[in-house]
């Protein structure tokens, strides 16, 4: 039998041996349940129902976490009777990080809550996570149950430093400059928003990431008047506005310094040339010089406006120098700030008539058949025309080209440069140089024209050799004597006192310079002198024509016979001569010996 205290009416079940209750709502904290048994003695258990309900809470953590501070996440649990029954754990994604849990039963008429505090330093592996608080009731045997859960998702920030301007030099008036600040060491970098601003206005921002956890910001300034001027670069996450904004502000000069004006007019040699070196426009302290190379020729100083001035003599030496219009400016607010320096250079042209022709050749000799260029230059200003005049024909330009050169173009060559102040000239004489030609000799004053020349013994004979040629070519004999009982005389003549067989033969003359050889021969002949090889040559040529009529008649021995002709008539047939031609090959029929006719060595008798 089972028996509930006044007031829980539950819905029963019995059986044989069993009872069953239901509640269909539990409205009571303290239910215990007495069962009696009655067979022979009486028997009694009784048990503690657990009561719980499913209220559990979070407390809401800030909504974003700053890394490397310590937080506290607590969660209280739904209300459960007997309180020790109850058991209230945090989780990291699925992994426990601490439970906590009471010894005491407690009063089912007082609701003490049981807490779970979880205290944790964070980190950027938090941002993201979800940790849960798990609420379990204890069954008993290690066994338990759970009943109700809650999460939250924790979301984390870095912002350790602040904004860093890095742009703090003085500035021009007017003149576009960029500026760029810097935030390092931020999470996350894409949710964090970095802005300019100049005296509460804002200006347009660029920004970019140069790695994962930098944001670097620049912008496009043009700062309209002068003095010092107050530019902030602000930082803030625009999603979390419980984050504090960090800035950097500076101040920035800007000054007022126009470019030097140098101005230095052309002017025809002999007259003064004015120069002057101006600045309009500073706003600090302006020194000012006027300076060619290295030396100051002039300088002032002011906190204003300035100008200076030089005056030069024009002189072609002159021309092409170049003066340089110097400007130092020290700021005002910030005197510590080194100098500020601006230059401007200007040519001084005079013009003047050219000083010389110069004359340049391509290669120094003049050789016949190499090319040759020659270069006329000359210095004025303006700058001069050239002109080449030769064989009184006239050609323009700096460059005369020869491709070839040839014995025409030998003689004189002018140079003319010219401008409105005047001209020079130049001259240049071509010499051609060219190798030996033209090579003859003459016999006694005679001119050999390739025929064997015939001179008596006991001559005397004079052989010359004559070569043109530059430079003069070189002339030497070759001889058949090898210079026996002759005299050499001038360059090129060969003198014979009394001609005698030693000196028949070929004589060769030969004339040479540095670019080549020429050769010419004369075939001399002694008369009343025998000379071996005609003899040999006389002798040996009729046995030669006797061999050739001994080997014709062999041939024609083998055709003798006895033949028909027969009469026919010229026509289309190759094999029949026409007309009166001969006909070596033309077969004919060979005949019998007539009777008393016989052949002795292959003719008919």
């Amino acid at each position: 039998m089972v028996e509930y205290k006044s007031g829980i009416n539950p819905n029963r079940t019995n059986g044989d041996k069993w009872v069953a209750d239901f509640f269909p709502s539990v409205e009571a904290w303290d239910i215990s349940v007495p069962c009696f048994v009655r067979c022979g003695e009486e028997k009694t258990a009784k048990k503690v129902v657990t009561v719980y309900n499913r209220e559990i809470n979070i407390t809401p953590p800030p909504e974003v976490l700053e890394v490397n501070r310590t937080y506290s996440l607590e969660c209280t649990g739904p209300r459960v009777y007997p309180n020790n029954k109850l058991i209230l754990t945090w989780l990291r994604g699925g992994e426990v990080v601490q439970s906590n849990f009471t010894g005491e039963p407690g009063f089912p008429d007082e609701d003490e809550r049981l807490t779970n505090v979880f205290s944790f330093t964070a980190s950027l592996s938090d941002d993201g996570q979800e940790y849960t608080c798990l609420a379990e009731v204890d069954l008993g045997s290690n066994t338990t149950k759970p009943i109700t859960n809650s999460s939250v998702t924790l979301h984390i920030y870095s912002f350790m430093d602040p904004p860093r301007i890095l742009d703090k030099n003085p500035l021009e008036v007017k003149q576009e400059v960029t500026l760029t600040c810097e935030v390092t060491n931020v999470y996350p970098a894409e949710k964090m928003r970095v802005r300019w601003s100049q005296d509460g206005e804002e200006l347009n921002s660029v920004p970019t990431r140069p790695n994962s956890n930098t944001i670097r910001v620049t912008t496009a300034w043009i700062p309209q008047v002068s003095g010092l001027m107050e530019v902030t670069c602000t930082a803030d996450f625009e999603e979390y506005p419980s984050i504090p904004p960090k800035n950097d502000s500076i101040f920035i000069e800007v000054y007022a310094f126009s470019a030097p004006e140098i101005q230095i007019p052309t002017s025809p040699e002999g007259n003064p040339v004015n120069i002057t070196c101006s600045v309009f426009n500073v706003s600090g302290k302006l020194q000012l010089r006027l300076k060619n190379g290295n030396d100051t020729l002039v300088n002032g100083s002011s906190s204003s406006g300035l100008t200076i001035y030089h005056t030069v003599d024009a002189q072609a030496q002159l021309d092409g120098q170049q003066y340089v219009c110097e400007a130092e400016m020290k700021l005002q607010l910030q005197p510590m700030t080194s100098p500020i320096v601006k230059k401007q250079v200007e040519t001084l042209h005079v013009l003047y008539a050219p000083l010389e022709a110069q004359i340049f050749k391509g290669q120094e000799d003049w050789i016949k058949g190499k090319s040759q260029n020659l270069t006329c230059q000359g210095e004025g200003n303006p700058t001069p025309q050239v002109f080449w005049t030769k064989d009184e024909k006239i050609f323009s330009g700096e460059i005369f080209h020869i491709p070839s050169v040839q014995m025409q173009h030998g003689g004189l060559y002018k140079c003319t440069v010219t401008n409105e102040y005047g001209s020079k000239r130049s001259y240049v004489n071509a010499v051609i140089l060219y190798k030996p030609g033209d090579t003859t000799i003459s016999v006694n004053n005679k001119t050999v024209s390739g025929f064997p020349v015939n001179i008596s013994k006991g001559d005397e004979v004079t052989i010359t050799c004559n070569s043109s040629g530059k430079p003069t070519p070189t002339v030497k004999w070759e001889d058949p004597s090898n210079g026996s009982n002759i005299e050499i005389g001038p360059p090129g003549v060969l003198r014979i006192s009394q001609a005698t067989s030693e000196h028949q033969g070929i004589y060769k003359c030969r004339a040479t310079n540095q670019y080549g050889i020429d050769e010419k021969e004369v075939d001399i002949r002694v008369k009343g002198e025998t000379c071996l090889p005609y003899l040999v040559m006389a002798g040996i040529l009729p046995l030669i024509i006797f061999a050739v009529i001994g080997l014709y008649w062999k041939y024609r021995a083998h055709k003798r016979g006895l033949y028909e002709v027969h009469k026919a008539k010229p026509n289309n047939n190759p094999q029949i001569p026409n007309g009166n031609e001969y006909q070596e090959n033309f077969p004919l029929k060979k005949r019998d010996p007539y009777p008393g006719e016989s052949i002795t060595n292959g003719f008919y008798k």
